[in-house]
């Protein structure tokens, strides 16, 4: 099997496929696995996480055994966000992170996997009864009897383009709308806050997080935070400088941390052009009996939350094992 995207639908796929004795390739265009499950490092050597702030991990749930199986060790239980409660917070749910960063938990489920990174994956093309995806040179990566495609939606359509009978299914991706993400990582010169997460009432800030909250201290007195900026802003700001986004989030942050704030000892942006999704499909519709090209990942998942992302992965590494 060959899953295009290492990031949790797709590790938790391959990690189930390989779990039960088949070979499995992991083909990633990033430099490494985990997807919005990044961090950064900012001077100093400090985490930041830049994608997902925190795991929240439903006992009982697809996520569950893999974090105590792989990454249980050096775990931390984050506690409830103050104010108003973030989008990604499931009620009743462990709030999980790890003082290494977000990527703890992929870089666990892709141990002992095959994953080729700094790939772009183009196509699929079908040899006889094998699949053999394709990257941007032309060049084919393997043949194999099932490919799961777990690339945000307009992504996988493109593939889907390029794969045998893929092109109906395509349409139905594209539909899929994302909000686009911007983050603004920093190191602030203030106290550390006694809360983990703070949502202001107003924009441009969808939520502020206090990276110590997770296990790591701050460096020379410097606190590392996440700035989270909400649709709006993220949409406004998606193609503008990042003096522009840090103009807009600096100030805001300072609204939430005080005026020491102002001046952060340094900064840096990320940007998602995918980062949630806005409605979603259904995996099982969108995956016909026929095809050995399977949809997994946040479009098609049942809700928005990381869980509901791992749970697509296992859907499909179900339907081949089951074959």
């Amino acid at each position: 099997m060959a899953v295009i995207g290492a990031g949790l639908s797709g590790l938790v796929a391959a990690r189930d496929v390989m779990d039960a004795g088949h070979e499995v390739v992991v083909l990633e265009r990033s430099r490494g696995v985990g997807g919005r499950m990044a961090c950064r490092r900012g001077e100093g050597g400090a985490v930041v996480d830049s994608g997902l702030p925190v795991l929240d991990v439903p006992r009982g749930g697809v996520l569950a055994g893999h974090v105590v199986d792989l990454a249980g060790d050096d775990m931390v239980e984050v506690e409830a966000p103050d104010g108003r409660t973030p989008g990604w917070a499931i009620d009743g749910a462990a709030r999980l992170a790890w003082p290494a960063g977000m990527t703890r938990l992929p870089e666990a489920l892709a141990e002992g996997i095959e994953v080729v990174t700094g790939v772009t994956v183009v196509g699929v093309h079908a040899d006889g009864d094998l699949l053999v995806p394709v990257d941007d040179e032309g060049m084919a990566l393997g043949a194999f009897d099932w490919v799961v495609i777990t690339a945000p939606g307009a992504q996988a359509a493109d593939l889907l383009d390029n794969s045998p009978r893929g092109g109906v299914r395509a349409a139905d991706l594209r539909a899929v709308r994302y909000d686009m993400a911007v983050v603004v990582v920093a190191g602030v010169a203030v106290a550390t806050p006694e809360w983990f997460a703070h949502r202001p009432v107003a924009g441009p800030i969808a939520y502020v997080t206090n990276e110590v909250a997770k296990g790591r201290d701050p460096v020379d007195g410097v606190l590392p935070v996440a700035v989270h900026l909400d649709a709006d802003a993220s949409e406004r700001l998606m193609e503008q400088s990042d003096r522009a986004v840090l103009a807009e989030a600096v100030p805001a942050l300072a609204k939430v941390l005080g005026r020491r704030a102002e001046r952060p000892v340094w900064s840096q942006v990320t940007r998602w052009r995918y980062g949630t999704t806005r409605e979603r499909l259904d995996q099982e519709a969108l995956n016909p009996d026929w095809t050995r090209v399977l949809v997994a990942g946040d479009a098609v998942a049942a809700g928005p939350h990381m869980e509901d992302v791992a749970a697509t992965g296992r859907w499909a590494a179900r339907r081949i094992l089951g074959r």
